[in-house]
């Protein structure tokens, strides 16, 4: 008998053709918890249909997506999945491809979700007046999570291609498997009390599987976070994937990157804000200058005019009070003239009577001096003698030869004593 071998290309063919056709894996119903669940931004959704003892990878195309999305189905979701078997050769993955899902019941992490969901919720962890904001401007970002693998790369390359000058400290954690929540918990409360003042704290992981992130859903990592003084980015998986810590957390990212994101301001953005800022600013300015020089010209001119007002209601009034200073002028000069005039009258009149009075009395005093004058017995014939102009009073004044002078009325003759009788 020969023994037959086969081409992988043709092996793999047949294989394709069984699974894809045989009636045994055709519009077959699976129940299985749903885990790994993505919802790709194609529209497609994966996830993986679990239970204790095995798993496979399923795939709803997005035209079927509705079926799944309108259920609300997320990672420990127990459902009834129908679909067929799709083999696909270049890796041999086996794949369920779902046409339609229904809900079957809930798995045990996933009723141990919901309970502590509502028990949180009720104590008032989740309220938004015990959120802390996040830092703008950080100094320090400290990060919480495995030392190794995307979630620290994108995480870094994030931080430091939005935000340079920020310093990043990593307080390295297990985030899945037995210790990773204890271990988490203890590195939130050691970037508490670190030696250097952490801004923003970062806390979260890559992707994985419902039971890879269940460590964020324990009490030890939520009273962690709750009890830290420094804001706290939880950043979990992908989009779809929701722990109890994004909810106790101050902020809660859909990724690491997008965390990353939010705990740090993007310079470029910041630099551009700030340049339409200014020029907001300078256009503000401007306006409010062209404003103000506006009302400068209009205030110049309105003073103008109100000065050339004043200055003009100045001199009318300096004429109206030079005119009526004129007219009091003259009114006292008329006055003063008038009065100067009668007093000169007056004083005419006065002094007209005043010099009769002395002219009088100086003839009374004329016909006086006359009486008494020696010179009123010249005319009656006398003389008076004069030696040196001296009086002659005796002849004993006079000497022989001496010449004598004789004052008469009407002149003086001058003569020699030859002599004389006593």
């Amino acid at each position: 008998m020969t023994e037959m071998i086969f081409k992988i290309t043709d092996f793999t063919d047949m294989l394709k053709e069984y699974l894809e056709n045989s009636n045994t894996f055709k519009n077959v119903n699976v129940k299985g918890e749903v885990a790994n669940l993505t919802l790709n931004k194609t529209g497609h959704i994966y996830f993986s249909l679990k239970d204790s003892q095995a798993k496979i990878d399923c795939a709803i195309w997005k035209t079927n997506a509705s079926v799944f999305t309108n259920l609300n189905i997320r990672e420990g979701t127990e459902v009834i999945a129908r679909g067929s078997l799709s083999y696909y050769k270049p890796t041999g993955k086996i794949t369920f491809i779902v046409y339609d899902v229904r809900v079957d019941g809930v798995g045990e992490l996933a009723l141990l979700y919901d309970k502590r969901y509502k028990e949180l919720q009720e104590q008032g962890w989740f309220l938004d007046e015990f959120k802390k904001p996040i830092t703008k401007f950080p100094n320090n970002i400290g990060i919480v999570t495995a030392a190794t693998g995307d979630a620290i790369k994108d995480l870094i390359t994030t931080i430091k291609r939005r935000y340079p000058p920020v310093n990043i400290f990593l307080f390295p954690s297990l985030v899945q498997g037995d210790g990773a929540a204890k271990d988490i918990a203890k590195k939130i409360k050691q970037a508490n009390n670190f030696k250097i003042k952490i801004d923003t704290l970062i806390v979260g992981r890559g992707g994985g599987s419902y039971e890879d992130l269940w460590s964020f859903n324990e009490m030890e990592v939520l009273q962690a976070i709750k009890e830290s003084e420094i804001p706290v980015i939880s950043g979990v998986g992908h989009e779809p994937d929701i722990t109890l810590a994004d909810y106790v957390s101050d902020f809660r990212a859909s990724t690491p990157t997008a965390a990353g994101e939010k705990a740090t301001p993007d310079t470029e953005s910041v630099l551009q804000a700030l340049s339409t800022k200014t020029n907001d600013f300078a256009k503000v300015l401007k306006n409010k200058i062209e404003k103000i020089i506006i009302e400068v010209d209009n205030f110049s001119a309105k003073l103008q005019l109100s000065i050339k007002s004043k200055f003009n209601q100045m001199i009318n009034n300096f004429k109206n009070t030079s005119i009526n200073f004129n007219s009091i002028i003259i009114n006292k000069l008329n006055f003063i003239n008038t009065s100067f005039e009668n007093n000169i009258l007056i004083w005419k009149k006065s002094l007209a009577n005043k010099l009769e009075k002395n002219i009088i009395e100086l003839k009374t005093y004329e016909e006086k001096i006359e009486l008494q004058s020696p010179y009123l017995p010249l005319s009656k014939g006398y003389s008076i003698l004069k030696q040196e102009n001296k009086v002659i009073r005796s002849v004993k004044d006079v000497s022989k030869n001496q010449l004598i002078n004789a004052v008469l009325k009407d002149g003086t003759v001058n003569f020699k004593l030859e002599e004389g009788n006593e």
